[in-house]
C-alpha cells in the first residue's frame, strides 16, 4: 500500500500534479473555488476519469470532490463559494457618489460519506478589505 504524506496539492486535481497513491495523509487538496453545476456548488472531482477508492486522512479538501467510495477521515471537506456579492451601498465622498460593494465568502455546505450535505441557508462570513 503506497502513502504519501504532507504534501501541497493546492489547486491540482491529479496527475502528472498529484501521484497515485492509495492513502494520502495531512495533505492540501484545497481548491480556489467551487463549481456551479446547474446551481448546485460542487467541489472539483480530485482524479477526473479515475474511480479508484481513496483513503484521505487530516486532508484540507475544501472546494474537494473525491473519488467515488473514497475514505475521509477528520478532513476538511467544505464547499465555499471565494467570492460572492451581497450588496452594494453608495457613498458620497468630496461631493461624488462612490458605488462599494460588499462580497462575502459562501459556505454553502460539506461532503460527508460521499454525499453532498447542505446548508438550508448558505453561511456569509464578510470579506473585509485586504482580504482574499
Amino acid at each position: 500500500m503506497s502513502i504519501i504524506e504532507g504534501k501541497n496539492y493546492h489547486d491540482k486535481t491529479g496527475p502528472p500534479d498529484i501521484p497515485l497513491a492509495d492513502e494520502y495523509r495531512d495533505c492540501n487538496f484545497s481548491q480556489v473555488d467551487c463549481i456551479d453545476d446547474d446551481g448546485d456548488k460542487k467541489g472539483v472531482r480530485l482524479f477526473p476519469g479515475d474511480d479508484t477508492p481513496r483513503t484521505f486522512t487530516r486532508c484540507n479538501m475544501k472546494n474537494c470532490e473525491p473519488p467515488p467510495l473514497s475514505t475521509c477521515v477528520k478532513c476538511n471537506q467544505a464547499i465555499i463559494e471565494k467570492q460572492v456579492l451581497i450588496d452594494t451601498d453608495t457613498v458620497t465622498i468630496d461631493g461624488q457618489a462612490q458605488e462599494i460593494s460588499n462580497y462575502a465568502k459562501r459556505t454553502h455546505g460539506f461532503i460527508e460519506n460521499g454525499e453532498y450535505n447542505y446548508f438550508t441557508t448558505p453561511k456569509d462570513k464578510p470579506i473585509n478589505q485586504g482580504d482574499d
